[in-house]
């Protein structure tokens, strides 16, 4: 049995023991909360069958969701803290569940759902741990080949190189050297990387990795995701895609100003306590203000004042720049508040008055797009939709991800976005909240999130 069938086995064996612990929870936790009883009435085994059923459909799709059964993927505390996240809320649901049976809340042992939680969060993490040492015995990394066509490769090349673990990186190859000497490489490998690899190589090195088996990735263009989701046109004999610029749902709009409205009400009532002590921290620092406003860009090129929480000493910025990593101006408030995010809470005011939406771009300030659209004419492209809260390339990028790679993610998002999509991010949102990496400032000789090419890597 090869190695790779071993792990797929354990990663299999490993998802079925999450989902018995899905469902014999869920079926204790109906039993003991609804009625002592298996074989009456609406207390009967049917109904704790289904009640399980549905439980474990709902924890899969959070798991699914958090990626949370990535076992040899992710290092062993994202994944408990992903799998921690999906039995929370499907713990949550379960609990809004039995109070539409009851209609009363004093019937609900809420005790027995905080024991249960805890018995599950303990019992999935030495799972996790057990599976994710066994999946270890037999894992290596996989060689790995990156072929680029831009020198800022090297970007690609550190984030592979922080999971050593996962990727045994044989060469980086430049896309003009002579394809014999191209393919000598590729041969030894079991994923190849295009970066940024003009259409014509791209096209040669996908048949090649077609014909030996080889599993290739290749970076997205801007052209590349303006087609996702084309349909293919059969009218002719010669086949077409067809991109068709078909306006969103009727209703999307609607909904969406609906929610952000609900959304930010609630958001606003139950961060009160977190706000008020936000400030108070804040005012006995340094007694400067407690808010900070900003001029930001938003749909079609419309600037409004973001708030945020202060985080920075006053008149600290004289000219338009990110915050670096190790940033002498962040206050010491500041650096707990920008750690959990708790800076932002104030834009939920922006998103009631309209000038933001819950899930969308970033808003970027008016002096740092342009000096990306200096290089990137297409950064504007993010501005065919409102600024949002959170987004696709906040929950899949990073603070200090590059501005061609922040416009991609968001126009993946733009091109796809449902209400479907919207409550995808926000329920992922929640995962990224407590993942320090997700907030890396810029390095200290950088204004914006431009790179260039890295002499020694």
């Amino acid at each position: 049995m090869s190695k790779e069938l071993k792990k797929q086995i354990i990663r299999n064996i490993y998802m079925m023991l999450s989902l018995l612990l899905a469902f014999v929870s869920a079926i204790w936790l109906w039993y003991w909360n609804v009625g002592v009883g298996w074989d009456s009435g609406y207390f009967g085994m049917r109904t704790l069958l289904t009640v399980g059923i549905l439980y474990c459909m709902v924890y899969f799709s959070f798991s699914k969701m958090y990626r949370a059964h990535k076992i040899g993927a992710y290092f062993l505390v994202e994944l408990s803290f992903s799998q921690m996240l999906a039995f929370c809320i499907s713990d949550v649901i379960l609990y809004g569940a039995t109070f539409f049976w009851f209609h009363n809340f004093e019937r609900i042992q809420i005790w027995l759902f905080v024991l249960v939680f805890v018995i599950q969060i303990f019992v999935i993490t030495f799972i996790t741990f057990l599976m994710n040492r066994l999946h270890a015995r037999f894992d290596e990394p996989r060689r790995v080949a990156i072929v680029y066509g831009n020198e800022t490769y090297w970007l690609l090349l550190k984030k592979m190189q922080a999971y050593s673990c996962r990727y045994n990186i044989i060469g980086c190859l430049e896309q003009h050297m002579e394809c014999e000497d191209l393919y000598k490489v590729l041969k030894q490998c079991q994923d190849v990387y295009l970066y940024e690899v003009d259409v014509p190589l791209r096209e040669e090195i996908l048949l090649y990795c077609d014909r030996h088996h080889i599993d290739i990735h290749y970076s997205l263009t801007i052209a590349d995701i303006n087609v996702r989701g084309c349909e293919v046109s059969n009218f002719f004999d010669t086949p077409f895609l067809r991109n068709r610029k078909a306006e969103v749902m009727w209703y999307y709009p609607i909904l969406k100003r609906m929610w952000d409205v609900l959304l930010s009400l609630i958001a606003l009532i139950i961060l009160s306590p977190i706000i008020i002590i936000t400030a108070i921290a804040i005012k006995i620092e340094d007694g400067g203000h407690i808010i900070y406003k900003q001029k930001r860009l938003t749909q079609d090129q419309k600037s409004f004042d973001i708030y945020k929480f202060r985080s920075m000493q006053e008149n600290s910025e004289v000219e338009a720049q990110l915050a670096k990593m190790d940033d002498d101006r962040i206050t010491k408030v500041g650096a707990i508040i920008r750690r959990f995010r708790i800076d932002e809470i104030p834009q939920l005011f922006n998103i009631l008055k309209g000038d933001m939406t819950i899930v969308g771009p970033r808003p970027e300030r008016p002096e740092i797009a342009s000096e990306y659209e200096k290089q990137i004419p297409e950064f504007s492209m993010r501005l065919k939709v409102k600024a949002g809260l959170t987004g696709y390339a906040q929950v899949y990028g990073k603070y200090n991800t590059t501005p061609l790679d922040k416009l991609k993610l968001d126009l993946i998002y733009i091109s796809q976005r449902s209400v479907l999509m919207d409550l995808r991010i926000m329920f992922y949102t929640v995962k990224i909240l407590f993942l320090p990496e997700s907030t890396e400032g810029v390095a200290n000789d950088q204004k914006t999130a431009i790179v260039t090419a890295e002499e020694d890597v």
